[in-house]
């Protein structure tokens, strides 16, 4: 049986935290180890934090979304906002000298994470809706021989 839990926030950087905290309780009630809870947690955050920082030029008094549903197979978790969309989703890479720690990007890297540790990644307006979603199957059990 799917469950469905849809939070709605404004879009202030001040809700952040508790959309993470209340995102990693959510993963804690299913098969994922707490690294995976702690990386699905990261991946909203970084969401939610673009939503604020990039889909309205003014966030106060906008609001958005993250919706949970969780399946027999796995979660699946959308974010939602009313403001600018992206143009696309593109696979994203990082380009920094791993020897040279000062050129490590300060940001632009939200996208990457969420591309690296969730399972599929989609980005689609509908009607005057963004919406990015991101899946993570549930680990495998492998049986004892």
């Amino acid at each position: 049986m799917a469950v469905e839990i849809k939070m709605v926030v404004e879009a202030d950087l001040k809700q952040v935290f508790l959309v993470g905290l209340a995102v990693n309780g959510i993963c804690s009630h299913y098969p994922f180890t707490k690294l995976e809870g702690y990386l699905i947690e990261t991946c909203v955050v970084e969401a939610v934090i673009n939503v604020v920082k990039h889909a309205y030029e003014d966030p106060n008094g906008q609001e958005l979304a993250v919706v949970c549903r969780a399946d027999k197979d796995g979660m699946t978790i959308e974010v939602w906002d009313w403001g600018k969309g992206m143009s696309r989703l593109k696979p994203t890479t990082l380009d920094f000298d791993p020897k040279d720690v000062t050129s490590l990007p300060e940001s632009g890297m939200g996208l990457f994470i969420i591309q690296q540790v969730m399972d599929d990644v989609e980005y689609f307006p509908v009607g005057d809706k963004n919406v990015l979603t991101m899946s993570k199957k549930f680990p495998t059990q492998e049986l004892p021989h």
